[in-house]
């Protein structure tokens, strides 16, 4: 019989803001504790909220394998890592008042915008370890803000959006952005309907592609890519990857829920344009004859299954005039976006702002953008670029149809 023993802690201090000023403070701890053993084709899973009995957890998982749930796994072998990332950016007791004066900055800076949502600071600690000696260790943390703006008047409940994550705290960039955003929105400016260079987020363009790139999707052949790994049907300039690589992606945990570690932290999906990968826990790996991805997620008591921790797309440019030296869309906000079983892809654009030359000059219109899933991550896909009009942000450049709404 082999087994598995996880312990993971998370905390968070969660600010609350509305009308610039922080108006709530919560703070959460969680600690949960999982066992898995397998024995002749079959798992057995225990887990517990709360500092973990290891030998009680072993004993449920043992009597969890008369259930008779089916799972192959194969465990990685001996090994001791450690990565520790833990920056202190701002201490707990000085969170509060340094926010609140950040937030002061920024409504001087943006008079005309209504500030709330939330920011949290977290913490995380995993750790590891299974029968054959592997055992790993990570910790890290993080800045997280999002900050919802309403123009003073305008009855919507949103009208622009900033987010930064990360390991570090420079309020004078923060602000900055934050002015650029406000500075601009009350410019108008209009572009023709046609094809144009779009900028989205990576975080905002790519998941909703997401589901074609599963295990189960793929074998099933409901994927769009079924039956393509190892070939090239994407763009030279697409590289695709799970981030659990504490550089780009904070308060993450560079191994999966099974212990495995991709290199670099990070798992390939696509490279340079070849299908490398798809997502899949260890289980379901060997059930569908797939190559195993690093990609395993799991509850605290529940099979393991598969999740991406982040995407890393590999830079192209380091500035963004070139990918699209002239005149671009950055996609601030869209909601509502979605792609067809046959891969035609279409969205609403809320809120957008013209970029020409890498600056942004004004507010578009509301617009609706689409194409098709091979052409967008084909020869329409232009570049990747990292920190262009955020800092600690990838941007992608893709060519897409683009019409005004009415």
């Amino acid at each position: 019989m082999e087994k598995e023993f996880l312990i993971n802690q998370k905390s968070s201090i969660t600010l609350n803001v509305t009308g610039g000023k922080i108006d709530s403070y919560r703070r959460q701890e969680e600690t949960t504790g999982t066992v898995r053993v397998y024995e002749n084709g079959k798992i057995g899973v225990a887990g517990c909220l709360g500092e973990p009995d290891e030998e009680a957890l072993t004993a449920q998982a043992v009597k969890a394998l008369e259930l008779g749930i089916p799972y192959e796994c194969t465990l990685d072998e001996a090994a001791a890592i450690e990565e520790h990332h833990e920056k202190e950016m701002i201490s707990e007791q000085d969170f509060l008042p340094v926010m609140q004066n950040l937030l002061d900055r920024i409504g001087k800076a943006c008079p005309h915008f209504a500030i709330s949502h939330q920011i949290r600071l977290s913490k995380c600690r995993n750790e590891y370890h299974n029968s054959k000696g592997r055992k790993l260790l990570n910790s890290d943390n993080s800045l997280e803000i999002e900050l919802l703006f309403q123009r003073r008047g305008s009855g919507n409940l949103m009208d622009c959006y900033f987010q930064y994550s990360g390991h570090d705290f420079c309020p004078d960039r923060i602000v900055e952005s934050c002015r650029t955003l406000h500075d601009a929105y009350d410019i108008s400016a209009d572009i023709e309907e046609g094809k144009w260079p779009v900028i989205f987020t990576t975080l905002d363009f790519f998941p909703v592609f997401l589901r074609n790139f599963t295990g189960e999707m793929y074998a099933s052949g409901g994927s769009l890519v079924s039956g393509k790994l190892g070939e090239k049907i994407f763009s030279e300039n697409l590289t695709l990857k799970d981030d659990r690589n504490a550089a780009t992606n904070a308060n993450v945990c560079f191994f999966d829920a099974e212990g495995a570690i991709a290199p670099d932290y990070r798992a390939s999906i696509i490279e340079h344009g070849v299908l490398k990968g798809v997502g899949v826990s260890k289980g379901s790996a060997a059930q569908l004859g797939l190559p195993t991805s690093c990609t395993s997620c799991a509850s605290y008591d529940g099979v393991p299954d598969t999740d991406l921790a982040g995407l890393y797309v590999e830079p192209t440019a380091k500035q963004l005039q070139e990918i699209v030296p002239g005149k671009a869309i950055y996609v601030v906000f869209a909601s509502g976006g979605d792609v067809t079983p046959k891969g035609h892809f279409a969205a609403p654009i809320q809120v957008s702002y013209l970029v020409e030359n890498g600056k942004i000059v004004g507010r578009l219109p509301e617009l609706n953008v689409s194409g098709d899933f091979f052409s967008l991550l084909g020869e329409d896909y232009l570049g990747t670029v990292h920190g262009a009009l955020a800092d600690n942000v990838q941007f992608c450049v893709v060519n897409m149809d683009v019409a005004k709404r009415h």
